[in-house]
């Protein structure tokens, strides 16, 4: 399959289409810090991709402190929901959703809650470009398996091989890898030596380089 026949983008939300790993950051490192811990940005690199609830469990995996996942990811969550108002869309994500909408099917795919993604896709008024929203809550597993992104390609109606994954995180872009299909990783900063070249088909800088990549930007 060459790139001209991709029938639609998968598009992760945290770190790729939208700038929230800042905010994460800063209440994952608050989170810990009541519990008298230090949660580092290699930490919280460490957990991309994954959910809120994993992430929250590896903290207290390292740390030994006791968790009610239900509780602090719920108390987590209502502090990204009250900040939402913050976030701004990555560079070049708008240049993207309208290059494609139209040309080929959109997906948000992602590991967060249900409540999380909708709060986004409503500060950003997404839902009426997006075929398909599949979160955390829609599946039985979280990347790094394919589930979410096979979801997605599912209720869009696109072969999985002609379906393209954009991804930030090496946990998304290796279940998109899993899933069969194209897979750009976007990461943040350098992705030498991080693993990204073992499952991804390419490693651009931005989303306006994934679009040409894609053949939907000239």
């Amino acid at each position: 399959m060459t790139r001209g026949e991709i029938g639609a983008l998968l598009l992760d939300m945290d770190g790729l289409l939208v700038d929230s790993e800042p905010l994460w950051f800063e209440l994952e490192q608050g989170f810990c810090r009541d519990r008298g811990f230090a949660w580092t940005e290699a930490d919280a690199v460490s957990c991309l991709g994954r959910g809120l609830r994993a992430t929250l469990a590896e903290m207290g995996k390292r740390f030994g402190f006791p968790l009610d996942l239900d509780r602090d990811a719920a108390w987590v969550m209502e502090r990204f929901v009250e900040r939402v108002g913050d976030l701004r869309l990555k560079p070049g994500a708008e240049v993207l959703l309208d290059a494609a909408e139209g040309r080929v099917g959109l997906a948000l795919a992602s590991s967060s809650p249900r409540r999380l993604v909708g709060a986004v896709v409503e500060r950003f008024g997404l839902r009426p470009r997006l075929g398909a929203v599949v979160t955390g809550e829609d599946v039985e597993r979280l990347k790094p398996e394919p589930d979410i992104f096979l979801q997605a390609a599912a209720e869009l109606r696109v072969p999985e091989a002609r379906c393209a994954v954009l991804e930030d995180s090496l946990a998304g872009a290796t279940a998109g890898r899993a899933a069969g299909m194209i897979v750009v990783a976007v990461p943040e900063g350098s992705w030498e030596g991080r693993g990204f070249e073992a499952v991804a088909d390419v490693c651009v800088r931005d989303l306006v380089e994934a679009g040409r990549w894609l053949g939907l930007l000239d």
